[in-house]
């Protein structure tokens, strides 16, 4: 059953690759036709989630609007086609985009936009080298400057795009670079140098059989001799023309074609042959809605009539020209207001992209602080392998990925917690390890000298396995700590014991800082409910806070420095103090000390998250937490959870 899963997807998949590969011949004979197929590629790749191929039927399905015309519904799927590139690497694809939504911006006449993605696109280059792409590429950028009068930018564009172009034998290409060249010296006055490259351009594209291109090459050599006055040579390379765009059967050309013929006519003073050739322009511009060249007819006979005083006819036409004139200006509006809003999109959506960009960036740092903390702790694991093959298990922080917010900034403290602590932990591991290198050197120390008894036997082994069960309780308390407990993981907890869980964790480090910490527990058994490990990190927060207190106003080797920790009933309410006679805060400043991202410590030292975390926590356990602290004196922090026999 799962092979013929497997056997029916790889079909469907290759089916939109066939669908592809119809709709992009189809994308300018059958614009329509071309956007069904697309869609229904589209379908397709949906189902599988095939990535690439939602973005290459988005493509086509702009490119089919892009032919028919409608520029914002094909920048609209152009821009739903760039992000599956992007997440696939499909570079190709990606280049194409930007190629495509430069063609648009060209049409909208926002140059500056259009070269924008032009280079958007080569910059791409060493990700996915296309020379048939790159050519197309500069060539359109050399089209752009040609629009401008830049001829000098012009020509190094087309040049670069030839030179790739003979380099990579692309005759098609190769072909529109003599093409444009021919364009550009044609505008420079240099009737020479243009006709060398049309010429050039004629051979290649005889080579290749585009009879389209070769229709248009000897239309722009008919007006470069119309130009010169060259009227009877000029109808030669008009015929020619005609005769390629028949073959191709281009109907928008050969309309165009019919307008030469007629200027010529008109030239040579044949009245007869210049309004045939209008009518068969303006015959084929209604048929087939070429609007543009329809004007241009309708313009041209009016004028024809006003020279003959037919002044009837020549209103007639002009009045047609003029209905033609407002469609396109009312089509123009339209156009407009659609670019206006298209480009709005486009701009919100880039804005999208950076805000979501800087997240992204946000999230790498925080992982990379994850990682090198994972990393020391997998160190100290590595170590104790090698004393013990035993001593198999690892030492892991993981989020859960998309998780609340408020989850990931707790675990995100945690961590944080744990590498703050780390030196005390190490310590804490590194004491029972020394201690078993000690005996281990002892053991053989006897075992050479053949002094080993029974009972000295026993009696180390009892020691090494005392030591390495002290390890194993430090590594499982790490990482029960470490992990990400849920909210709703509550459970009978012992305050007692959570408080005395995190001095064991940082009691050496708090030793090294010469803090001497003092405990007042009046009972023995403080039980609520909550989640252990949660608690535990508010407790590691508070004393945290404490030592950087501590540490502010004492230097390093004072003795004065104290914390003291009570933990007493009150009715049915346990309570927690943590005490300190660090350099205390201000009233104002306590106003704020539960607000999230309030610190008063440097930026290196603090989020201001901690205690924020830890107001939350305790709501979430039904208890509060309260601050008194006085400039210089003190600080008092104070907890109060419900006990066990209350909520019962």
């Amino acid at each position: 059953m799962k092979c013929r899963e497997e056997s029916n997807k790889d079909a469907e998949l290759a089916k939109v690759r066939e669908l592809i590969a119809e709709a992009y011949k189809l994308m300018n004979s059958d614009t329509n036709k071309c956007i069904k197929i697309s869609k229904e590629a589209l379908q397709l790749s949906d189902k599988y989630q095939f990535g690439v191929g939602q973005g290459m039927a988005y493509m086509h399905i702009g490119l089919g609007y892009f032919h028919r015309s409608e520029y914002y519904n094909a920048l609209k799927n152009y821009l739903k086609a760039e992000p599956f590139f992007q997440k696939e690497n499909y570079w190709y694809g990606l280049r194409s985009i930007y190629n495509n939504i430069g063609l648009v911006y060209n049409q909208w006449n926002d140059l500056e936009n259009a070269l924008k993605y032009f280079h958007k696109n080569l910059a791409l280059e060493a990700k996915f080298n296309g020379p048939k792409l790159s050519s197309t590429i500069l060539n359109n950028i050399g089209r752009i400057y040609l629009q401008l009068d830049d001829f000098d930018q012009a020509v190094k564009y087309f040049t670069e795009s030839l030179k790739l172009c003979e380099e990579h034998k692309l005759p098609y290409m190769n072909s529109v670079c003599y093409d444009n060249l021919g364009k550009t010296y044609l505008e420079l006055g240099d009737t020479l140098k243009a006709e060398e490259f049309y010429e050039k351009s004629i051979s290649l594209k005889t080579g290749i059989k585009d009879y389209a291109g070769l229709s248009n090459v000897y239309q722009n050599k008919a007006t470069l001799l119309i130009k010169s006055e060259e009227y009877k040579t000029a109808l030669k390379m008009l015929d020619k023309a005609m005769d390629f765009a028949s073959k191709v059967n281009e109907q928008s050309q050969i309309a165009s074609i019919y307008l030469k013929y007629a200027n010529v006519y008109e030239k040579l003073d044949d009245p007869i042959k210049q309004k045939e050739f209008l009518e068969k322009s303006l015959s084929i511009a209604e048929l087939h809605q070429l609007r543009s060249t329809a004007l241009k007819a309708y313009t041209a006979l009016s004028q024809f009539y006003q020279n003959k005083t037919d002044y009837k006819k020549a209103l007639y036409f002009t009045q047609k020209g003029q209905q033609i004139k407002d469609f396109l200006s009312d089509e123009k509006k339209n156009s407009a207001i659609q670019e206006m809003k298209i480009k709005m999109e486009v701009e919100r959506t880039e804005h999208e992209k950076e805000i979501l960009q800087h997240k992204n960036d946000e999230l790498e740092s925080m992982n990379a602080q994850i990682l090198d903390q994972k990393k020391m702790l997998e160190q100290a694991e590595k170590e104790l392998k090698q004393l013990n093959q035993n001593l198999e298990k690892k030492v892991i922080e993981e989020t859960k990925k998309r998780r609340l917010q408020e989850q990931i900034i707790i675990q995100k403290s945690k961590l944080e917690s744990l590498g703050r602590l780390a030196a005390g932990i190490a310590h804490e591991i590194n004491q029972p390890v020394g201690l078993i290198k000690i005996a281990t050197q002892n053991l053989f120390h006897k075992y050479k000298n053949n002094k080993i008894t029974d009972t000295y036997l026993k009696e180390k082994s009892a020691f090494v396995e005392d030591n390495i069960n002290r390890i194993n309780k430090i590594i499982e308390h790490i990482r029960l700590f470490s992990r990400d407990q849920q909210q709703d993981n509550k459970q009978k907890i012992d305050v007692k014991e959570i408080v005395n869980n995190a001095l064991s964790m940082i009691r050496m480090q708090f030793k090294n800082h010469n803090i001497a910490i003092q405990q007042e527990f009046k009972e023995d058994h403080f039980k609520t409910i909550g989640n252990k490990y949660r608690l535990e990190q508010v407790v590691l927060n508070l004393l945290s806070n404490a030592r950087d207190a501590l540490d502010e106003k004492f230097d390093e080797l004072d003795d004065a420095k104290k914390i003291i920790i009570r933990l007493y009933p009150e009715g049915n309410i346990i309570v927690l103090e943590v005490e300190d006679n660090g350099c205390g805060l201000s009233q104002q400043t306590i106003y704020h000390v539960f607000d999230p991202f309030y610190t008063t410590k440097p930026e290196s030292r603090g989020t201001g998250l901690g205690l924020s975390i830890c107001y939350g926590i305790i709501q979430e356990m039904d208890g509060n937490i309260s601050m008194e602290s006085k400039k210089g004196k003190f600080t008092l922090v104070k907890i109060k959870l419900p006990s066990y026999s209350r909520k019962a």
